[in-house]
């Protein structure tokens, strides 16, 4: 830290380190210094001079702006006097000789600096009467955010931070004096995923959200702190609720975390929460049709059928042994965006009643994770040498790119790209700053391993030149490919202090995961260095594996076959869960199960899925909408959004923060938490399933506690939960490493649980991954004709919140598509290679097939997939990647059909 100076600002000394800036001297000294275009996140600039202040000397005073210039020993300030104020006056003269008086219609109206600042320190009365100038109002500069030039004052922010943290200079200054205005670069409008910062950071109302626009005053709101539910980076921000509707999202500061920016889906997806066709009451299947029901109908319906499912004559093992064979005729599934508090009750509810692990979520028993996750996002800026491996920051989780980003770009750090695609970020790997590895889909612990084997030939060489050994002596070859292509990624590391691996699902599924896993393990060992982390792409992916939602750990991430910690559950719970490991998210999906409950995830939009489902027993789907999914239910239930129910979620470095409700529940809609509640005491109060009781017969349940004689053997604990509070005390109870988790101490900044006494997790991953019992999977040739298929996430998806948002969030998604690289396209159409035809249109159809299914998408061209490959991303309308056989782990290769083979 740079040494102590000493300084006067209007008689207050203050002592501050050395290259301060005047005016955060200030603030530590208490002084506000009236500024537009400083801002402590953004380099500094000087462009508004509102900052002027007075540094007198024996030389005489000079004016200088206190947002450039910094601190030395024993210099005095004065921000006050009549010069001074004189300048603040002339400067917000000059603002607002051309800028609009519609402070009565402006979203910013209300919290808008210049409003303060002009009432504090500006003019009484303008010396202007010429007419204002007019500019551009009402001006799109892209689909999400509106432009209004007239109220612009040039203050640069918006530029700065395109180019500063997104690095994307996609809007700048035009014309000269009075006719400049901010714009964007001739038909290229903004598209950085993070691009709303700028409206939080504008301190005029010159950019607006086009989503709320014109919805809300602001001193009329209602504000809630909350994170986000999107992505697993957790992003903290404010819920701005106005007449039971919310009405806006804006970022919330946290250092720890986002900083102070959130993505745009963050930002502008938040529609669906006030959404009229949001589910309001339950649903029963009667004669083929859904039809309403009451809670207490919908309730007694599920429980009944589940009972005599489960304990049915196809289940003679009865509610299962805890050291027996688990029960395979019903499941649980839940999406990635519930909350803690759902996910362990949920997993609860299966496994204490049904006597099942069979539990699960889309990236869980399948995928190989690193127990902890990311230590801390703050190591990203500490990080040397940063390698990604099938992972994409920029769709996957936005606000952890610009973390890449700013290591990379203010802290030197090194880029290694391991991907079969060309992902965004491989733009700072030319030269000498990094390196992109193009690898086939599954074949990432091959480069993984031919750059540890370049590392040791490395140093294999310096010992034997030091021990004057001859050259002759054997050293280790290559396991495949070209050894000059890792020359630089395994030089780069070999020198790194401090490299840290991120890695995605995509990465570690299946067979091939575990290979990659054990190959990242060999290269972190090889080095002695490096911290190797499991970034998945579920928003709450991180909690769920922590509250114990997959088929073969227990809540903790411990191994369900560990007695110690199921005797632990069992005395909470009142009965043991099973000891064997249940069926996985596929196995349950494919005809696993004769029943399903599946709490807001939708796999029945694959077309694929949707056919498994429709022939089982019973389904129950619990959710926001009438999913494709919940549309083939027989009991649907509506649930609440984050924004409605208090609830904890925890992100991809183990920060458990809290989201209160910031509105009112829709209808009806319970919260996940609640809903299961309702289950267990119903379940807890039912006669048994032979019994003649009806739905409408048990209509009193609540309040009629029948006897239950005919049960043999353990028997849940009562379900006593009155809130999402004391849900996550029993989650305190029982998860050790969340023991010292409070509510209360949730809410703000939230609270990362420790690594400590997670030794039992990392040897069962490292189990996992252990290269002595990887058996090596061979890389299957394709068909003359054929194609790799790869997939991967996008920002803009195809999800139910999606499809439920605003008009200008929904025209983002992209219709679905298979982009080929446009060599391999023009061999389609018989071009030259390389190039498509002038006749090749964007809205070309293909039929694209593989071993599970057959689908038809647009054709697109993209570079940025290799040859020999088709892209296809995930989540896209109608699921095609998944319907295909994508996120199975497993390689997929497909053929494709063009409507039109050949343009002559």
């Amino acid at each position: 830290m740079p040494d102590p100076v000493n300084v006067t600002i209007d008689d207050i000394k203050v002592q501050v380190p050395a290259g301060t800036l005047v005016i955060d001297a200030a603030k530590a000294a208490g002084i506000d210094i009236p500024i537009f275009c400083s801002h402590p996140k953004l380099d500094p600039l000087g462009a508004c001079r509102m900052c002027l202040v007075e540094f007198p000397s024996p030389r005489g005073s000079r004016l200088d702006t206190a947002c450039t210039v910094r601190v030395s020993e024993g210099m005095a300030v004065v921000t006050n006097s009549q010069a001074v104020r004189e300048a603040r006056e002339a400067v917000l003269g000059f603002i607002l000789i051309n800028h609009p008086l519609d402070c009565p219609i402006c979203d910013k109206g209300g919290e808008c600096p210049l409003q303060d600042n002009t009432m504090e320190y500006g003019p009484g009365a303008s010396k202007f009467v010429e007419a204002k100038r007019h500019k551009q109002k009402h001006y799109p500069i892209s689909d999400l955010i509106m432009l209004d030039q007239e109220r612009c004052i040039l203050c640069w922010r918006c530029i700065r931070y395109l180019e500063e943290w997104e690095d994307k200079p996609q809007i700048g200054l035009f014309e000269r004096g009075g006719e400049t205005v901010i714009d964007v670069f001739p038909g290229q409008p903004v598209d950085a995923k993070t691009s709303g910062s700028i409206i939080d950071i504008c301190p005029v109302g010159a950019l607006t959200n086009r989503v709320a626009r014109f919805k809300y005053r602001p001193w009329e709101l209602r504000k809630t702190p909350s994170i986000c539910t999107h992505c697993p980076v957790g992003c903290n921000l404010r819920l701005d609720e106005r007449v039971h509707t919310l009405r806006r999202i804006v970022a919330r500061e946290n250092m720890a975390v986002n900083d102070e920016w959130i993505c745009d889906k963050g930002r502008f997806l938040h529609q669906h929460v006030d959404h009229p066709d949001r589910l309001k009451t339950p649903l029963i299947r009667e004669n083929g049709a859904l039809r309403p029901a009451t809670w207490d109908e919908a309730i007694a319906t599920i429980v009944d059928r589940l009972e005599s499912i489960v304990e049915g004559p196809a289940h003679p093992e009865g509610r299962g042994d805890p050291g027996g064979r688990p029960a395979s005729t019903l499941g649980g599934i839940a999406g990635g965006r519930v909350s803690n508090e759902t996910a362990y009750l949920f997993q609860k509810f299966i496994r204490a009643f049904t006597g099942s692990n069979n539990i699960d979520f889309s990236e869980g028993s399948a995928v190989r994770a690193q127990p902890a996750g990311l230590s801390a996002i703050a190591n990203i800026g500490r990080s040397d040498v940063i390698v990604l491996v099938d992972f994409d920051p920029s769709e996957a989780a936005p606000v952890l790119d610009l973390h890449i980003k700013r290591a990379i770009r203010r802290n030197g750090a090194k880029l290694i790209i391991i991907n079969p695609r060309q992902i965004e970020l491989t733009r700072y790997t030319t030269g000498d700053k990094g390196a992109y590895i193009p690898v086939r889909p599954g074949e990432s612990a091959t480069a993984l391993d031919e750059i540890a084997t370049q590392i040791q030939r490395k140093k294999e060489e310096e010992k034997r030149k030091k021990e004057n050994r001859p050259s002759k002596e054997h050293l280790p070859s290559s396991p495949g490919g070209s050894a000059a292509a890792f020359l630089l990624p395994s030089a780069l590391l070999a020198s790194a202090k401090a490299p840290l691996f991120i890695y995605g699902p995509d990465a570690a599924r299946g067979q091939t995961g575990r290979q990659t896993v054990a190959a990242l393990s060999n290269l972190a060992a090889q080095l002695g260095r490096g911290e190797i982390a499991y970034i998945g792409h579920e928003p709450n992916g991180q909690g769920l594996r922590d509250m114990g939602l997959t088929s073969d750990s227990l809540p903790g991430q411990l191994p369900v076959a560990d007695p110690a910690v199921r005797d632990r559950l069992g005395k909470l719970w009142g009965i043991q869960p099973p000891a064997q490991p249940g069926l996985s998210y596929t196995e349950m999906l494919e005809g696993g199960v004769k029943a399903l409950y599946i709490i807001e995830a939708d796999p029945g939009a694959s077309p694929r899925i949707a056919a498994a489902l429709s022939q089982l027993e019973f389904l129950v789907v619990q959710d926001l909408f009438l999913t494709e999914t919940a549309r083939l239910a027989h009991v649907v239930l509506p649930t609440t959004s984050w924004a409605e129910s208090d609830g904890t979620y925890t992100n991809l470095e183990r920060r458990v923060q809290a989201a209160p409700a910031g509105i009112d529940p829709i209808d009806s809609a319970l919260p996940g938490w609640a809903i299961l509640t309702r289950l267990a005491e119903r379940w807890l109060a039912a006669p048994p399933p032979d019994s003649a009781a009806t739905p409408t017969a048990t209509a009193d349940w609540k309040r009629k506690k029948r006897a239950q004689a005919t049960r043999t053997g353990p028997t849940p604990k009562p379900w006593t939960y009155t809130s999402a509070q004391s849900v996550l005390e029993e989650i305190t109870r029982a998860i050790p490493a969340y023991a010292n988790l409070r509510w209360e101490a949730l809410t703000s900044q939230g609270q990362q649980w420790t690594v400590t006494g997670t030794e039992g997790r990392r040897k069962k991953e490292e189990g996992r991954s252990d290269p002595a019992t990887v058996e090596t999977v061979q890389a299957t040739s394709l068909q003359p004709g054929a194609f790799r298929l790869i997939s991967g996430p996008v920002l803009w998806d195809g999800s139910p919140l999606m499809q439920h948002a605003a008009g200008e969030v929904r025209q983002k998604i992209p219709a679905p598509y298979i982009a080929l690289n446009p060599a391999d396209l023009s061999s389609f159409f018989l071009a030259s290679e390389g190039s498509l035809p002038s006749s090749f249109s964007s809205n070309a159809q293909a039929t694209v097939t593989s071993a599970l299914a057959t689908v038809t998408l647009q054709l697109r061209a993209d570079p940025t997939v290799p040859t020999g490959a088709a892209w296809i991303p995930y989540g896209l309308p109608g699921h095609p990647a998944e319907t295909l056989g994508a996120g199975r782990g497993e390689p997929v290769s497909v053929t494709i059909a063009p409507d039109h083979p050949s343009l002559e």
